[in-house]
């Protein structure tokens, strides 16, 4: 008889898991089991939907070696690693041309009563039959784990704020950067946050706009920054997160050098300064005249 110790997919949410680290090996093998679809879904890659089932998932080498903080030789070598003692399956359909991964016997890694399962049916047949409560407090927290199973969804939910807003500028950048989908995460979620309230601190201290849109504007001159190196190489939103501070010093360095780009527009922002140039004031003098 096996034994089960049943953990919330919240845990994945804690500012413990999404610390900045080296992940190990089990690590990243508890990533891909946490990470993977728990039900059959479809999910939107550029102007396709994808079919993706039940402990399987799709991802991209970049993006594993970012999240891992391994190089792309070492998260192959790992993969390659899991295939030889079949633990997964890995597969590139020419079609999509994206990566996915199998998870052979997810089941007992993440399992369904069979109450639960006769009861997802009966949903099926009829939209009037309510929840009704079991009799075991397992099977009830496992239903509840299942309406709030989610793994990843495919798009960012409408209507929830600057997070999924910033959620979609990302994966929108990345699209069109690498031309490649980005694989959102609960870490991802977490490491998001932090650096959305990272841009609003350096904006009020400079007592510029905080406006969602604002510190969305921030956010995307902040990406595009990001040209060259490791954490272009490696570019994902914890990588990202992390290294806010050495990335705000190399746009400002780049910037200084070059005080009428765009960028330095960009970085100025709605700030007095933005305005402050010689056609600017030709302007305004006309207008006072």
């Amino acid at each position: 008889m096996e034994y089960y110790i049943p953990i919330s997919r919240r845990l994945f949410e804690h500012p413990f898991w999404c610390e900045e680290r080296v992940f190990s090996r089990f690590e990243a093998w508890l990533d891909i089991v946490q990470s993977a679809r728990f039900e059959d879904t479809k999910q939107l890659i550029g102007n396709r939907f994808i079919e993706v089932k039940r402990g399987q998932m799709l991802v991209s080498l970049r993006f594993l070696a970012g999240r891992w903080q391994w190089s792309t030789k070492k998260v192959n070598s790992f993969l390659d690693l899991l295939i030889q003692d079949k633990m997964i399956i890995k597969e590139t359909p020419k079609e999509t041309g994206q990566t996915v991964i199998t998870i052979c016997n997810y089941d007992k890694y993440n399992f369904i009563s069979q109450e639960l399962e006769t009861e997802k049916k009966q949903q099926g047949n009829t939209k009037e039959t309510p929840w009704k409560q079991q009799g075991n407090k397992i099977n009830k927290d496992n239903k509840e784990n299942k309406l709030k199973e989610d793994n990843i969804p495919p798009t960012p939910p409408k209507g929830e704020g600057i997070n999924s807003k910033a959620r979609l500028l990302f994966e929108n950048y990345f699209r069109e950067t690498f031309s490649d989908s980005y694989y959102w995460t609960a870490k991802d979620a977490g490491a998001m946050s932090q650096l959305l309230n990272k841009l609003k601190f350096q904006r009020e201290q400079k007592k510029m706009d905080v406006s969602d849109d604002s510190i969305l504007y921030a956010l995307q001159y902040l990406l595009s920054s990001v040209k060259e190196g490791w954490i272009f190489e490696n570019f994902s939103v914890t990588n990202i997160n992390s290294k806010f501070n050495e990335i705000v010093a190399q746009a400002k360095k780049a910037t200084s050098t070059k005080p009428t780009t765009d960028i330095g527009v960009i970085l100025k922002d709605n700030s007095p300064d933005k305005y402050d140039s010689p056609q600017e004031r030709k302007w305004e003098e006309r207008w006072n005249k």
